[in-house]
């Protein structure tokens, strides 16, 4: 994953997919390409979920230092915590999945000097997929 230890992120991951059993896939977000960037500090995750597992993470406490986005139709993003109204799609983001278990994305930032937003091409890594689901 993009920053915790290997034994809080795996405490996470095995969380998440105890209480939300019709999670497809969880995917560590935020990865700056090869020899580029310095990584965020928490965790960003995108699971593929269906809608109501998207309400009850939307009742759920937040778990801090994670932002958690969930993809419910193939497409459309939105924050798992009700509080945020953080909504895209993969499609705004130019997800692209370039192997079973990589992707890259867009994403919008501000520079240093706080005048110019930029797009930013991150990496993103499989962290695990359903069997259902592999290919």
């Amino acid at each position: 994953m993009n920053n915790p230890s290997c034994a809080e992120a795996a405490a996470l991951i095995a969380g998440l997919l105890a209480g939300f059993v019709d999670i497809r896939s969880v995917w560590s977000l935020d990865h700056a390409p090869e020899g580029t960037g310095a990584r965020q500090t928490g965790s960003k995750l995108l699971i593929f979920a269906d809608a109501a597992t998207l309400r009850r993470l939307h009742n759920a406490p937040r778990w801090p230092r994670v932002e958690l986005f969930v993809v419910t139709d193939g497409d459309s993003v939105e924050c798992a915590w009700h509080g945020e109204q953080v909504r895209g799609s993969l499609a705004r983001w130019a997800w692209q999945q370039t192997s079973a278990n990589e992707a890259f994305y867009d994403e919008a930032r501000w520079t240093e000097d706080g005048t110019t937003v930029v797009r930013v091409r991150r990496r993103a890594q499989l962290v695990w997929r359903t069997s259902a689901e592999q290919k």
